[in-house]
Parts: structure tokens; C-alpha cells; sequence
């Protein structure tokens, strides 16, 4: 009589979440799901119910704290394995994209991959496992992964992510000849993609950190034709013009 009784209370409990998430009270949906999953978290209902309150909590409240505990519990609990992969993939997105949570990224990361059966998605999230790394500032361990990923026969477009990666975490560390090397590595090797991701600005940043401002300008030069916004290069170049006529020593004006 018990069981009965517990049974229809969760039904009731559980059909109560479904109402109200057809009138928009999703944070009641939500509650009426949590007391579902507090007293059956492992049945057939339960898991359901952490289902509905995941997906709620994601796509409805955008609570992404509150629901990426519920996919944790889809990972531990449900029976369905790529039921449990999904949800870690989403686990991983939310700590990553959502959160910009990068220690909890790097952990999560690292229980997916091996879940993980096609090569390229595997190497698509050691991309975000060595992005995550960059974003703590830990540029050793960032670049011990590319270094790792660019050994694995990467895409052509995974290996430019990967050098403008190493080129990034340089630039970061002030190690300007190196990271004019890779930036450049880009440009000659990726013209098209290296326009795209507007690698050539980057690298006059380079060179102006490194006050080389006549080496800024020959780059802003060579790509004012083909960029879209040519009036913001020539902004740029005139103020590189300006500080290299400032410059202690400086003669004259710089010319095209």
C-alpha cells in the first residue's frame, strides 16, 4: 500500500511538472521534478524526470549551473549510454561555452574523450582541452597539447586552430619573434583562413609590441585591399605612422 501510495505521488508530481511547464512557470516545473527525482532517482520516472528538469533548466530558465548538475545525474543514472554521452557533451559545453568555467572544462574534458569512439570529434575537443588550458594562463600545459595534437595528423582546419593557438599563447607571453614566426607560418600556409581570422592585425600587434611600428604598417598595407572595413586600417596605420614619427631619433615621415 505504501509503494502504491509513493508511486501515485510521483505520477502526480510528475504530470503536475509537465502542467506547469505548458503554462511557462518553468522554476515550479522544475520543482515538482526535483521531488520526482528526490524519491525515485533511478526509476524509469526519475530519470525522466531529470530529463525534463535538464532540458528546462537549460533551454528555458538558462539556469546553466542548476542544470548542468541535472546532466551529471543523466550520466550517473541513466541506462541509456548514448544518453549518457550526449549528456556529458553537454556537460562539457556548459562548462566551457556557458560558464567559461575552464578548470571544471579541463575535468570534464578529460572524462569525455575516452567516451568518445570517432577521431575527429575526439580531436575537436582536445582543440577546446588546449583552448582551456590558454584561458587559466597555464601556457606550458596549453602548449604541451598542441604540440601533442599538431603530432596526430590533424584537418587542415585543426591544424591552423592549433598554430594560431601556439601563436596566442607567445603573443601572451611576450615572446614576440616566436609568435611572429607562427602568425606569419599562417599567413603563407592559410592565405584564405588567415584573412578570415584576421591574423594580419594580430600580427601587427606584434610588431608594434615589439616597436617595430615601419613592419606594423607594411602588414596593415598588404591586406587594407581585401578587408572590409579599409577605413579602419587606414586609422590604424596612421597612428602607427604617428608613433614611429614620435619615436626618439625619428626623421621625417614614414611614406607609402
Amino acid at each position: 500500500m505504501l509503494l502504491i501510495s509513493c508511486t501515485s505521488a510521483e505520477q502526480k508530481d510528475f504530470a503536475a511538472g509537465l502542467e506547469e511547464e505548458k503554462l511557462g512557470h518553468f522554476h515550479t516545473a522544475v520543482g515538482n521534478f526535483e521531488r520526482v527525482i528526490s524519491r525515485s532517482p533511478t526509476s524509469s520516472l526519475g530519470i525522466q524526470a531529470i530529463r525534463e528538469a535538464a532540458r528546462i533548466s537549460f533551454y528555458e530558465i538558462k539556469d546553466f549551473s542548476m542544470a548542468v548538475q541535472f546532466y551529471q545525474k543523466l550520466v550517473l543514472s541513466s541506462p541509456d549510454a548514448e544518453e549518457r554521452l550526449k549528456s556529458q557533451r553537454q556537460i562539457v559545453s556548459i562548462y566551457f561555452d556557458q560558464l567559461t568555467d575552464y578548470q571544471r572544462s579541463v575535468l570534464e574534458i578529460n572524462k569525455l574523450v575516452p567516451m568518445l569512439h570517432d577521431q575527429k570529434e575526439k580531436k575537436d575537443y582536445k582543440i577546446k582541452l588546449a583552448r582551456s588550458y590558454y584561458y587559466l594562463s597555464n601556457f606550458l600545459q596549453a602548449e604541451n597539447e598542441a604540440d601533442e595534437f599538431l603530432r596526430s595528423e590533424p584537418s587542415v582546419d585543426q591544424k591552423f586552430d592549433m598554430i594560431l593557438l601556439k601563436g596566442n599563447i607567445q603573443l601572451a607571453q611576450k615572446n614576440y619573434t616566436k609568435s611572429t614566426e607562427l602568425f606569419r607560418e599562417l599567413m603563407k600556409e592559410f592565405p584564405q583562413r588567415a584573412i578570415k581570422e584576421n591574423v594580419a592585425l594580430t600580427l601587427s600587434v606584434n610588431y608594434e609590441e615589439m616597436k617595430d611600428y615601419k613592419g606594423a604598417i607594411e602588414i596593415l598595407q598588404s591586406i587594407r585591399s581585401s578587408h572590409p572595413m579599409p577605413e579602419y586600417i587606414d586609422i590604424r596605420i596612421k597612428r602607427l605612422s604617428d608613433r614611429m614619427k614620435n619615436q626618439p631619433g625619428a626623421r621625417g615621415k614614414y611614406r607609402k
